[in-house]
């Protein structure tokens, strides 16, 4: 996971292991194809990397260690304690000390909607949307015999609890949609990289937006931003025209290399993809010219990836 722009790696047990918060809703696999990755394939998180780091060390002692140690490995200093409470309650982990900051859990509930936004989309729901359940639940069966009269109430019970169930599920699958939503970057574009005097740190645009006005709000404004980068083409948007190019200009690949990636009409982000033995089918045998080859890749997929904004800057 690429968390503000430190690389953390935990099993997907221990990111899922309190089932109904945010954390394990992201996780589960169920939402795989809405979360915005960065450019080396990593969910990209915006939030502090430290604290984040802390919230999976506490998921995976919590298996194996006591409430005292818990408490013990929850020591630190008041700055980083409000930080740490505001990500744990973000993601729905309920912290184990208490912080004196009685907002901290209705804005972030605010962010999401989880405590109007939800059951306003539930209230507008068709009201027919059961109609003739509605009539199977309201009925009476005092004129049936007893026995007929007990099983279709139990059938009716049934029928409520059942109705109950699915009532719940949409209000959980709408808390997660509205936490998808607001934790997802827009696109590849929308998630930039710094180098801050050597750290690496990542953000998303809507991030450097908060307040409104400033200078970070002006320079990442849509406007200004995509007039910047309307230049800056993507490797992986290169056409198989632009690859063979950039093949011929490449000192060390031979005119014969780019003639078969424009043979073969290989564009971008094919080109990022290929491996040893794609080459080697695609006709590039001699061992020395393959190596030139995957070297030159494997630079542009760095290149592709990491294009850092730099910030002369205390990080």
């Amino acid at each position: 996971i690429n968390v503000g722009g430190r690389a953390i790696t935990a099993s997907r047990g221990t990111l899922t292991h309190h089932k109904g918060t945010m954390l394990e809703a992201l996780f589960s696999g169920r939402w795989d194809k809405r979360i915005q990755r960065d450019g080396f394939g990593h969910i990209f998180l915006d939030v502090n990397p430290v604290c984040f780091q802390r919230m999976i060390n506490y998921l995976s002692m919590q298996k194996k260690s006591s409430e005292e140690r818990m408490s013990q490995f929850f020591h630190t200093d008041r700055e980083l304690q409000l930080i740490l409470h505001h990500t744990m309650t973000y993601f729905g982990i309920e912290p184990p000390f208490s912080f004196p900051e009685p907002s901290t859990t209705n804005v972030t509930r605010n962010v999401f909607g989880w405590s109007s936004a939800a059951h306003a989309q539930v209230a507008q729901l068709p009201q027919n949307m059961f109609s003739n359940k509605a009539i199977w639940e309201t009925m009476t069966f005092d004129e049936f015999p007893s026995n007929l009269k007990k099983n279709m109430s139990q059938e009716q019970k049934s029928l409520r609890s059942a109705k109950e169930d699915i009532e719940k599920v949409k209000k959980n699958l709408e808390k997660e949609e509205d936490f998808i939503r607001h934790v997802n970057a827009q696109s590849l574009h929308d998630i930039i990289n710094f180098d801050v005097r050597g750290t690496l740190m990542t953000a998303k645009r809507s991030t450097l937006r908060v307040f409104k006005g400033s200078q970070l709000d002006r320079q990442f404004d849509d406007a200004v931003w995509l007039q910047q980068h309307t230049n800056t083409l993507s490797v992986k948007e290169w056409s198989h025209e632009q690859v063979a190019d950039w093949a011929k200009r490449h000192d060390g690949i031979s005119d014969e290399v780019a003639d078969l990636f424009d043979k073969n009409q290989v564009n971008g982000l094919e080109l990022l993809a290929l491996g040893r033995e794609d080459l080697k089918e695609m006709g590039i045998s001699r061992l020395g010219m393959l190596a030139l080859v995957i070297k030159a890749i494997k630079d542009l997929q760095t290149k592709n990836q990491n294009r850092p904004i730099f910030i002369d800057h205390d990080p």
